[in-house]
């Protein structure tokens, strides 16, 4: 077994040279030196970058977690992950939430999908606006290019820019067009024995991700070096609004855009008869949604709005991963009750075009 010891060494950090690095902490500074180096300074929210944007009511998805008192209208500038998160947080605690996008919200996702999620915002109290841009905010509005928006305060959540150490040119390790650090397969940098892991290296912006980024650099450093990102096949995601969204691997327009042979079968929460624990849990909203492969009854994605969706996306990507068939899914015994029962039911009833 390796043993060793950590030193932690508290400041910021910069480049001076091929895996050299110094750190800088109050009036003291250390040069350090390493075989091997790891880059994992993570990312920041994007600045809002429109007039009025530096107010002090204008917020991050870090400084809004610290408000000081709820704010009684809020708008959301963006509608990705975070953005929806935060719209149902604050709708649930009390506040008047708008939420403003410049294209559709979910986009990406079938229409019977993305509608059930709209549905579930509007009932609980958020306002979703599509198609407008951002121009101004005051101290009392976001003005955009449909309309001025009165606000006590404001989020911007329209996504994240690379926090890399300063000096990366000093040692060799060159960025991508967006700033990011560019990596290959492996998460290996331009510069020899240097790996950058994380948000920092513009792959997803996963917790699980980063955590797998671990693994392909662990395998290099202390195992075979078999692991690359080419390994991913059908991760999952999931939006935490209420009842949760999570999908994994083709929507049914991407599978029909591929010129795949589908079956397809979605069918609303409420009426999962055999799937009763949304009953019981008093949250019937959302929708659930396969598609199917229908040469080689192969599950091609999975989309789930509903109770548990988080958990259930992850059975349903580790099947797509393994080569377990729709059919297997189907007829799998499912603990009862529980959310996993919707594949007994939803399976059921694949139909064609």
């Amino acid at each position: 077994m390796l043993e060793g010891k950590v030193t932690v060494v508290m400041g910021e950090a910069e480049f001076v040279g091929p895996r050299r690095v110094t750190v800088t902490g109050g009036d003291e500074r250390v040069e350090i030196s390493a075989a091997a180096v790891v880059i994992n300074t993570g990312s920041a929210p994007r600045p809002a970058g429109v007039p009025g944007g530096d107010l002090q009511h204008v917020h991050t998805s870090i400084s809004i977690q610290h408000v000081d008192s709820l704010p009684s209208r809020l708008v959301i500038v963006g509608a990705g992950a975070v953005g929806l998160e935060f719209a149902h947080m604050f709708a649930g605690f009390g506040s008047d939430v708008t939420v403003l996008n410049r294209s559709a919200v979910l986009g990406r996702e079938d229409d019977d999908v993305r509608d059930s999620v709209l549905s579930a915002l509007n009932d609980s109290g958020v306002t979703v606006v599509e198609g407008v841009e951002v121009t101004e905010v005051t101290e009392k509005a976001v003005v955009t290019t449909g309309g001025t928006f009165d606000a006590d305060a404001v989020l911007f959540a329209t996504g994240r820019v690379p926090a890399v150490p300063a000096g990366l040119e000093k040692a060799g390790i060159e960025v991508d067009d967006k700033g990011f650090i560019a990596v290959d397969d492996q998460l290996r940098t331009s510069a020899e024995n240097v790996w950058a892991v994380g948000d920092c290296n513009g792959g997803p912006q996963f917790t699980y991700i980063s955590l797998d980024d671990y693994r392909i650099v662990a395998s290099q450093l202390l195992g075979d070096g078999g692991r690359s990102r080419a390994d991913r096949v059908a991760v999952p995601t999931t939006t935490f609004v209420t009842p949760p969204l999570s999908s994994v691997g083709l929507t049914e327009k991407e599978a029909r855009e591929k010129g795949l042979n589908v079956l397809t079968a979605a069918k609303p929460v409420a009426k999962l008869a055999m799937m009763p624990r949304p009953k019981t849990v008093g949250e019937t909203r959302g929708i659930a949604k396969v598609v199917v492969d229908a040469d080689t009854d192969e599950v091609l994605g999975f989309a789930y709005h509903g109770v548990d969706s988080q958990e259930v996306v992850n059975l349903v990507a580790l099947a797509m991963r393994t080569g377990t068939t729709a059919a297997q899914l189907r007829d799998g015994i499912w603990v009862h009750l529980s959310s996993t029962e919707l594949l007994n039911e939803l399976l059921g009833e694949l139909t064609g075009s």
